[in-house]
């Protein structure tokens, strides 16, 4: 474990361009294996960093298109010095044409939508009475609604009364099987 702990440290501090804790010098100096991947590390840093010149020079050129990269040689450092930061054009100076033209469409489609679309016409004084009328009829609570509650809460106890007697035999089965004795509280009276 602080074999791989070391390489890794090792290898961090290669690519950081830091030292090793002194644990990991430690542990390299006496460890073959890890003062081998040190010397290894240390020698393929060297390496590449000595082959990247090479390597560069073999890239060959491509060409960009932009009108900078067709500047001669020697008004490019002159233009480089004497050029101010560019500051950045706004995007409708960009592209006029497609700019305004998205803006024309924008504005047909809402015409269109504002004309062929038809509009819904506002309520009536008779469809605000009836509408009241309904209202009425709901809050007052007829007895049809008034029966339905009262299904509802004698369900409720009806569901009440299944558990209970669900738990009762839940525990009378754990009592005969675990031969332990559960006393049993009287059930509350109803009114």
């Amino acid at each position: 474990m602080l074999c791989m702990l070391s390489r890794w440290m090792i290898s961090r501090a290669e690519d950081t361009g830091k030292e090793p804790p002194r644990i990991v010098v430690r542990h390299v100096r006496r460890c073959g294996v890890c003062g081998d991947y040190a010397r290894a590390a240390a020698s393929l840093s060297l390496r590449l960093k000595g082959e990247r010149s090479a390597w560069l020079a073999a890239v060959p050129e491509f060409p960009s298109g932009l009108e900078r990269d067709r500047e001669e040689p020697e008004m490019a450092p002159l233009a480089a010095e004497t050029a101010r930061p560019r500051s950045r054009r706004p995007w409708l100076a960009l592209r006029p044409l497609p700019v305004a033209a998205s803006l024309i469409v924008l504005v047909a489609a809402g015409l269109v939508l504002f004309r062929v679309i038809p509009r819904e016409t506002a309520p009536s004084a008779e469809d605000g009475v009836a509408a009241r009328a309904a209202i009425k009829t709901l809050t007052s609570a007829p007895e049809g609604l008034r029966g339905a509650i009262g299904e509802a809460e004698s369900s409720l106890d009806k569901e009440r009364r299944i558990l209970e007697s669900s738990v009762v035999s839940a525990v009378d089965y754990l009592q005969a099987r675990l031969n332990i004795k559960i006393e049993r509280k009287e059930p509350p009276k109803t009114l």
